[in-house]
């Protein structure tokens, strides 16, 4: 049973204004990191450019490596951060304001690599690709297969609450 003083606290939609305050934080973290990703799919973020930092770096740990091993070197990197930004998108989401809902979050993450992708495809330097949509996707998948127990623990916990 709530007290008077706690249901006076509670907006319309039934949350408290500290849940209220942590869904707006969990938003901004969300659309900050997604800011993140547009900025990496600039033409700031080309191959041609980020080879300028990236090549010394790999050719430090890797020593007397080809170019061609350089260059595939060089796009597993980039391959792999595709696939951890949307992984880190999807539990910033998951796990702040759409918490509870990991398909709705999914479907978000691949709203914002479509939209990644489209933008890169006006730039004359990057290309946007249906494979890198895909590649951001799959690291929002990752995440959504290894959050469905801990959803479906949540759901069910949520659901014997209300019947009481």
């Amino acid at each position: 049973m709530r007290s008077t003083a706690d249901t006076r606290s509670r907006k319309p939609s039934g949350e408290t204004p500290r849940e209220s305050a942590g869904s707006i934080a969990g938003w901004i973290a969300a659309v900050a990191w997604a800011t993140v990703i547009l900025t990496l799919g600039t033409s700031l973020f080309s191959i041609v450019r980020t080879s300028a930092t990236l090549d010394p770096w790999l050719t430090r740990f890797a020593p007397g490596i080809s170019a061609n091993g350089l260059y595939n070197l060089q796009v597993f990197v980039r391959r792999s951060a595709h696939f951890t930004e949307y992984a880190i998108l999807f539990l910033f989401l998951n796990f702040g304001p759409l918490r509870g809902r990991p398909v709705i979050a999914f479907i978000v993450c691949v709203g914002c690599a479509s939209l990644d992708e489209a933008l890169q495809a006006l730039r004359p330097s990057r290309s946007g690709t249906i494979f890198d949509v895909a590649l951001d996707s799959s690291g929002a998948a990752t995440m959504l297969l290894i959050a469905m127990p801990y959803w479906d623990r949540t759901r069910r916990s949520r659901h014997s609450a209300s019947v009481y």
